[in-house]
């Protein structure tokens, strides 16, 4: 399930030119020929250090952000240090760490009066009985060099907000276990009962004069995301009944008294999972969410508005606009929300007429899955945004100049040997629906060769975009360099193309891979791929669609699945993604498993003749290490060679260096196996 990043209230201006040039292109396309180059390795790829998490002053002099720093090589099990940086928005000086060697930062969100600057930290620090550090909040005068530590609840805090006065912070915590509970725990008495004694998320608010905090909310539900009301008197929450799956789609909007916690008013009943929405108006008349429509609200799913008082009903405001909004915020007269959005293989700056719901777009932009943010005070925006030849930077736009890049945290990219990043669009062959997607050449690539193909499938329901592909699960660039054309279909059920698109997604295959195999006839009409040495891999739904692929159709050379579910009866009994599947099918698979098993990849597995390489986090919850197992066996027994690399202590997202490491080598390397024993 994903989570949009969280922007600071938005307070746009609407000069803003809708024909404000685009931030597409950003550098040359191409580094100078005098600069030595080399071959793109895993290691590069793993080099890249990421801005997130961008929040401008309420002044519009500072940028804070959170920044990713690469894993260190040496230190193969740590995770990746982060921390909070400040850079101007004039460009005067170098980005700069708030606190310097800061490990574990995150979250920087600026009062509203300017005078403070929040984040969530475990600074190495234990507190109270907690034998380990817990992520807590700090708070730092912008006039001073040392952080406070704001809270110190059990367990620590999992997300906070600024009071409207900027005198309070609310902050959400989680229910720890009792003093008999970890008595038990200690002698071993450990046996757990599954969906049953949940540690619920608790609201609660602490006072920035004493650091006095207080548990607001008592009643026993899951709190997804909040907004404080203008007034500071109430706050708007996201809440589902319990923790079990089958309510994970059954969310409220609700306001409670910010006093007693009592729930005031239910606003809705029909609110997405996907959570980064919420927002108040600033004159306290409408709250917007994301609302959902059965039979998933995942991915049926759009920007509506709540009368916050409750007497007015809600209003969708982008169920019919053909993108997918991800972050948004409201302007000072409360009559328009600006918007980041995803359309098509770009993304874009919009604002959105609250009565009309008419969406008129500021800019365009290219930017990284999951890495995008973007923030404003009223008279400047400050936004991630890349090239297809560098990683996200943090650009700064206002009314008065052009679009600027204020940072450049990864020059190293200058002497990558890349390829080259173009756009292409295709039909399908049965409906005649257009499908978009990226083509990557190699370097030196020269039209009309036929050159080894390796189709990338896009993981999740994220389409890809025309940036740089440079990641451990995202091999664009890392093939390209290494002399592939790399072929990025966007299938239908991505986002980007509006929710009655989207929700195709979890309807598995079908059409979406008639999509994926006329974008293959497409590249292979026009003389790019070579027909005989086409190959296929991904990702999570990526290495779903690869095996469903290569189940299918004999055209594949060879392939590569990583975390792909290949049998829907089994995945529907071992995972937690069982309700979201129901929600797709009138009964249980254990009444009628004819419609799982057909969508399954593991029912045609005998007809696979595709050499494939399967690679898997044995920790996964999502996609459980047995569907792996499965798709092995029945390699083994069909007679088709395969290999099946797991990783210890993994989970659906490799983390380790050292795992993300040898996953690039492996794919490079068997893809060289089966796809370059033939020259060019």
């Amino acid at each position: 399930m994903k989570k949009t990043a969280l922007i600071a209230p938005a307070l746009v201006i609407l000069q803003f030119a809708a024909s404000a040039p685009s931030q597409t292109q950003g550098t040359a396309n191409q580094i100078s020929s005098g600069r030595e180059t080399h071959t793109i390795t895993p290691e590069d790829v793993l080099s890249i250090r990421e801005p997130r998490e961008l929040q401008i002053s309420p002044d519009g002099k500072l940028v804070a952000f959170r920044l990713r720093e690469p894993a260190d090589p040496k230190l193969a099990r740590a995770p990746r240090t982060e921390n909070i940086w400040l850079v101007p928005t004039d460009g005067s000086e170098a980005p700069r760490p708030l606190i310097p060697n800061l490990k574990n930062a995150s979250t920087p969100r600026w009062s509203p009066d300017g005078r403070w600057l929040a984040f969530l930290s475990d600074r190495g620090e234990a507190s109270g009985n907690e034998p380990e550090a817990t992520v807590q909040v700090y708070v730092l005068r912008r006039d001073t060099a040392r952080a406070e530590r704001l809270t110190s609840v059990p367990g620590g805090v999992e997300d906070f907000a600024w009071s409207p006065d900027s005198k309070q912070v609310a902050f959400i915590a989680r229910d720890q276990a009792t003093p008999q509970e970890r008595a038990r725990q200690s002698a071993g008495d450990d046996a757990t009962e599954v969906n049953r004694n949940f540690k619920y998320s608790r609201l609660w608010i602490a006072n920035l004069l004493d650091h006095n905090a207080v548990q607001i909310t008592k009643q026993d539900f899951e709190i997804n995301e909040f907004a404080w009301s203008p007034k500071g008197d109430e706050i708007a929450l996201v809440i589902a009944r319990t923790q079990k799956p089958e309510d994970s789609l059954l969310l409220s909007l609700v306001v409670v008294n910010r006093t007693t916690g009592e729930v005031a008013r239910t606003l809705s009943t029909n609110v997405s999972p996907i959570s980064g929405l919420l927002r108040w108006a600033p004159d306290g008349r409408f709250i917007t969410f994301l609302e959902g429509s059965p039979p998933t609200k995942n991915f049926a799913a759009w920007v509506s508005i709540a009368g916050a008082s409750g007497d007015t009903s809600v209003r969708p405001l982008t169920k019919d606009y053909s993108g997918t909004v991800i972050a948004l915020g409201w302007t000072p007269d409360s009559k328009h929300l600006l918007a980041q959005s995803i359309e098509g293989t770009r993304q874009a700056l919009l604002t959105i007429d609250i009565t009309t719901g008419t969406a008129r777009k500021l800019t365009g932009l290219i930017q990284t899955i999951w890495e995008y943010s973007f923030s404003t005070n009223g008279n400047t925006i400050v936004y991630n945004a890349q090239t297809p030849e560098s990683p996200s930077d943090i650009w700064v736009w206002n009314k008065e100049a052009q679009p600027r890049k204020i940072t450049d945290f990864n020059p190293q990219t200058k002497s990558w040997q890349l390829g080259k990043v173009r756009e292409v669009e295709w039909k399908n062959s049965k409906d005649g629906l257009v499908r978009r997607g990226v083509i990557i050449t190699p370097p030196g690539y020269q039209a009309g060769n036929l050159y080894p193909t390796i189709v990338n499938t896009h993981p999740g329901d994220t389409a890809w975009w025309a940036g740089l592909h440079a990641k451990w699960w995202a091999w664009g660039q890392l093939l390209a360099s290494n002399g592939y054309v790399v072929f990025l279909p966007n299938t239908r059920g991505v986002d980007g193309e509006g929710w009655r698109l989207h929700i195709a997604l979890a309807y598995w295959g079908g059409m979406a891979f008639q999509d994926l195999m006329d974008g293959v006839d497409y590249i292979v009409e026009q003389k790019i791929a070579d027909p005989n040495r086409l190959g296929i891999g991904g990702w999570s739904n990526g290495g779903f669609m690869t095996e469903y692929a290569i189940t299918r159709t004999t055209r594949f050379k060879a392939a590569v699945a990583q975390a792909g579910h290949s049998d829907m009866f089994s995945l529907y009994g071992t995972s937690d993604l069982h309700a979201a599947m129901r929600a797709f099918s009138p009964e249980s698979p254990y009444y009628n498993r004819k419609s799982y098993d057909d969508d399954s990849p593991i029912t045609f597995i005998r007809n696979c003749r595709t050499p494939t390489l399967l690679l898997h986090g044995v920790s996964d919850r999502g996609v459980p290490v047995g569907q792996a197992y499965e798709f092995y066996t029945g390699l083994k027994d069909v007679g088709v060679e395969t290999e099946l690399v797991v990783y210890p202590r993994e989970g659906h997202n490799i983390q380790e260096y050292a795992h993300q490491l040898d996953i690039q080598r492996r794919v490079v390397a068997w893809f060289d196996k089966y796809l370059k024993s033939k020259t060019n």
